[in-house]
């Protein structure tokens, strides 16, 4: 801890954020100065947890313990308030025990399982593609793309270029190591990619890339948005995660295996059919909002089928070509409305539960799912994916193996929040409701 406390001094830092997410995802922060730092960072910060939806307000003391690793300088603000950050893990009330339904608490939680099942040396790796719009507003105040590039295009078409130049640069001074950066093919869609890692480091790491990509766009009189699907013409923002399993004692990936004809090893097979097996239940959570069905229709490259593939974007989980000793699984439903925590430990569970149980999937598939019809989607076993929240929250309930790892104070809470959503959105009049019944 003295290390730390001399780095904030080193550093110069006025205040510090201890920040958390919420059930839903939502970032939350409170703000010391940098003083008498000693006691916060071994026993933590008090705060009310019934404001933040977490218990009922006679319930409401819950304490913040900072994460010393996750200690980084802001990129961004004066020397006179220069500012850093620790992530938090919501603690009971007397700081005794992991909160039941932080979501930083119930990752690692699910990490610590798979370790002490598996082997301490198994780690679930993984990378998301992130993707966001960039918005302005026209003269009557609705939200536009900010330009109108297409896949790839260059400046001066592209007009998020040196913004995304500029996020990568803050994003590498916060420890976040950015890969590529493209315009997508909708106008004013961007995406940045970051480096493979730990799941609990890659889940921090997609909370600061939000914060830094909407700050740094406000900044700039621009809105991002992560929103699975703003715009009905076009393409929506999904969440692509590329994952497997590796023995960091054996250093090796298990999902690779050199004498199978794919390269694809029995173990990543077990972990495939986990996914599978428990695909519609996992939408609850990696497509948690009304916005998120949306995005998941035929037609824009997001899956609406059960399958697996080879490189074919129509299915739920595909292999990626290349390297086959970085065999990996890409799984291609969740989108940003999610809580990477819990996404990430949802796709932990289900396909955990396939290697422990040493499920075998279905054949896969390699045609355009798109084009088959009804019959000769059932010939082949391929099922669909929750068509909105309310029937993804009902798969997600009755997945007693998925919800079963998350426990039962979670899974309560998390389906009251949601379900309050889906009765808000359905008892609202839509402008598409007016326009279409008005004068009936």
């Amino acid at each position: 801890m003295q290390e730390i406390i001399n780095q904030i001094g080193k550093d110069e830092i006025r205040f510090i954020n201890f920040q958390f997410t919420t059930i839903d995802g939502t970032i939350r922060q409170l703000i010391n100065p940098a003083r008498g730092l000693e006691g916060l960072l071994s026993d933590g910060l008090g705060f009310d947890g019934s404001s933040c939806k977490y218990v009922p307000v006679n319930q409401s003391d819950l304490t913040l313990k900072p994460d010393l690793s996750t200690y980084q300088v802001l990129p961004w603000g004066d020397a006179e308030n220069r500012t850093a950050r620790f992530i938090c893990d919501v603690f009971s009330g007397d700081g005794a025990e992991p909160f039941t339904a932080d979501p930083r608490c119930l990752l690692k939680k699910m990490i610590a399982d798979m370790k002490a099942e598996f082997g301490q040396g198994w780690d679930f790796m993984l990378a998301p593609e992130i993707e966001f719009f960039l918005l302005e507003k026209d003269e009557n105040g609705n939200y536009i793309p900010n330009d109108r590039a297409s896949y790839f295009d260059i400046p001066p078409y592209d007009k998020g270029c040196e913004f995304r130049k500029d996020i990568s640069r803050a994003l590498d001074s916060v420890g976040l190591v950015t890969e590529k950066n493209h315009h997508e093919v909708p106008n004013g869609k961007h995406e940045i990619t970051f480096a493979y890692g730990e799941a609990l480091s890659v889940a921090d790491q997609t909370v600061t890339f939000r914060q830094v990509v909407k700050y740094m766009a406000a900044q700039r009189g621009l809105i991002a948005t992560f929103m699975p699907k703003p715009f009905v013409w076009t393409y929506g923002c999904g969440m692509h995660v590329h994952l497997n399993l590796k023995d960091s004692e054996a250093k090796c990936n298990l999902f690779y295996d050199e004498a199978d004809a794919h390269n694809l090893s029995q173990t990543a097979r077990h972990f495939i059919a986990g996914l599978l097996a428990h695909a519609r239940g996992l939408t609850g959570i990696t497509n948690p909002s009304v916005n998120s069905y949306k995005r998941l229709v035929p037609g824009w490259e997001a899956p609406v089928y059960v399958s697996w593939g080879f490189g074919n974007r129509s299915s739920l989980l595909r292999i990626p070509k290349g390297n086959p000793k970085a065999m990996r699984v890409e799984t291609r439903n969740p989108d940003s409305s999610c809580n990477p925590y819990l996404a990430y430990a949802a796709l932990l569970a289900a396909g955990l539960d396939g290697v422990r149980n040493q499920m075998t999937p279905p054949d896969y598939i390699n045609d355009n799912i798109y084009a088959l019809t009804p019959e000769e989607k059932s010939a082949r076993g391929i099922g669909d994916l929750p068509s909105d929240l309310k029937e993804a929250l009902d798969a997600f309930e009755a997945d007693t193996t998925l919800n079963g790892a998350f426990g039962k104070s979670f899974t309560e809470k998390f389906l009251a929040l949601k379900r309050r959503e889906v009765t808000e959105f359905s008892t609202t009049i839509h402008p598409w409701e007016l326009e279409t019944y008005v004068n009936v």
